[in-house]
């Protein structure tokens, strides 16, 4: 059994290596000033860009994690629920997961 996965997750690494080192190998290298430019709709920016990150959207971010995080979750508790120490785990990880949902939800950041 360890044997197995042992070769599965040697295999798995080769072939994500190949991958990698076929598209170093294929991929075009021609940089071209026009290439690089930074375009706002298909146009030329107006006005230089100022490199800066908008976290407008952060708070949505970390409420979709958790979530997804959450449904893998179900899914995991639903498999194993015959055995009672999957309830436990399942009710620590609903309850780690209030924390960011009552930091969004109760810092207004939601509005």
């Amino acid at each position: 059994m360890l044997y197995d996965f042992v070769v599965f997750v040697v295999v798995i690494t080769i072939v994500a290596l190949l991958i990698w080192l076929m598209s170093v190998a294929i991929a075009p290298k021609n940089p071209h000033p026009v290439k690089e430019d930074t375009y706002e709709c298909g146009l030329p920016a107006p006005e230089p860009i100022i490199s800066s990150v908008n976290f407008q959207y952060y708070f949505y971010a970390i409420i979709f994690i958790a979530m997804d995080i959450t449904g893998v979750f179900f899914v995991l508790y639903t498999i194993g629920a015959g055995n009672p120490a999957y309830g436990w785990v399942f009710v620590l990880f609903a309850l780690l997961l209030m924390v960011p949902l009552s930091y969004v939800m109760l810092g207004g950041k939601l509005e």
